[in-house]
């Protein structure tokens, strides 16, 4: 080969390195980029989630609004404030430094019988079986606005449209309660009641008592109704006749739970040493039942203890039956309520002695559920992201 027929070689080789290492920078940009609008868009899908969890769970949490108890609820009204509080909080938690609007469409509010159960659909029927919210935020053509991208434009494609859902749940199907080191005591009072007394409650059987108001905001207590209906627990667990020596007070624990037990259990709540009594939870049975033993009274030293939670959810156990007296009774459980004490007076005459109660909604995380409604009211688990 001839020294200008080599130059003519080389200089080919080196036009086609030059010609590879262009369309390698290119493709090196080109990937480039497209790392870049992929993380964009994955950085703004995880605001947009974050946003969603947010708005799911405050909208469930405002559906526990008590005003429920009060008349037969109104599903618009209660769809509207969940769309209410989801905008609040979606607002509180922007996406690409901006606050996304919610679509009045993207709010669901209803109910899930096994929100572990992902092809179940959300039941919209029941304004007074709500346990769900379903919250979807979107960031495209309809509201919010498409994500702006980078350099996919120079592809022909400036924006991508993003969506992300949040559904909430407070878990209903209360059987029992289960202490452990992270939930904290149970909220669950040792003062039974008829469960014959509790439906008739919250049917509104005539006569229906209303003397006092709770305030959700400041938390207190008043004289004077507030549409939610009343009845005095003790003594007789609701105007039931009990066997002679017991008014209703049951042991949650061993059979010979003293006075300090008992006030122990009221301002502090049911303990994991209570519950070893039953095998670590106290839960309903295969028959749908648990026996407690009756306790032989309420002492009237339980009248500070019981003052000092007035107003604040509990839970009580709702019985069936009872055989036995004093403290040979026992109580025959087969739900659980949640309630609230709105008056304590366990002083003077028999017939002068009351412990006013009325519904109230119970967040407990000691909670034990199962599939469905269950055998209790007003009981659940605290809110949680279900799907």
């Amino acid at each position: 080969m001839t020294r200008a027929a080599s130059h003519s070689t080389h200089n080919e080789r080196r036009g086609a390195a030059a010609a590879v290492m262009v369309v390698s920078i290119g493709v090196l940009i080109g990937f480039a980029a497209l790392a870049i609008d992929v993380g964009v868009m994955f950085d703004a899908r995880a605001e947009l989630q974050r946003s969603a969890d947010a708005a799911a769970l405050a909208a469930a949490n405002v559906v526990l609004d008590e005003n429920r108890l009060k008349a037969s609820p109104n599903m618009g009204e209660i769809s509207a404030n969940a769309l209410q509080q989801a905008g609040i909080m979606a607002a509180l938690n922007p996406v690409q430094m901006a606050a996304p609007a919610v679509a009045a469409a993207d709010v669901v509010v209803g109910y899930l019988n096994n929100p572990s159960n992902l092809e179940e659909p959300i039941s919209l029927n029941d304004p007074n079986g709500i346990n769900t919210v379903r919250v979807t935020l979107r960031r495209d053509d309809t509201i919010n606005g498409p994500i702006n991208l980078f350099f996919a434009s120079i592809f022909g494609r400036g924006t991508a449209a993003l969506s992300a859902t949040a559904t909430a749940t407070f878990k209903d199907g209360v059987t029992g309660f289960r202490v452990t080191s992270t939930t904290g005591n149970c909220g669950l009072l040792p003062f039974a009641l008829k469960v014959t007394a509790w439906n008739n409650l919250i049917n509104r059987v005539s006569p229906v008592r209303d003397d006092y108001t709770y305030n959700q905001t400041t938390k207190t207590v008043s004289a004077g109704g507030d549409g939610i209906p009343e009845l005095n627990l003790y003594p007789g667990s609701g105007g039931t006749q009990l066997p002679p020596g017991n008014f209703g007070t049951v042991d949650i624990g061993a059979s010979n739970n003293s006075s300090a037990d008992i006030e122990r259990q009221i301002r502090y709540g049911v303990s994991a040493s209570d519950l070893a009594y039953f095998g670590g939870e106290l839960k309903l049975g295969d028959d749908g039942t648990i026996l407690l033993n009756g306790d032989t009274g309420l002492s009237a030293g339980f009248k500070d203890a019981l003052e000092a939670i007035k107003g604040q959810p509990r839970t009580i156990p709702l019985f069936s039956s009872v055989s036995g007296p004093g403290n040979n009774s026992m109580f025959t459980v087969v739900g659980f309520a949640g309630i609230r004490i709105m008056y304590v007076k366990l002083t003077g005459s028999m017939s002068s002695k009351a412990v006013i109660i009325q519904p109230a909604y119970v967040c407990d995380n000691t909670a034990i559920t199962t599939s469905g409604p269950g055998p209790s009211y007003y009981v659940y688990q605290p809110v949680r992201l279900s799907r």
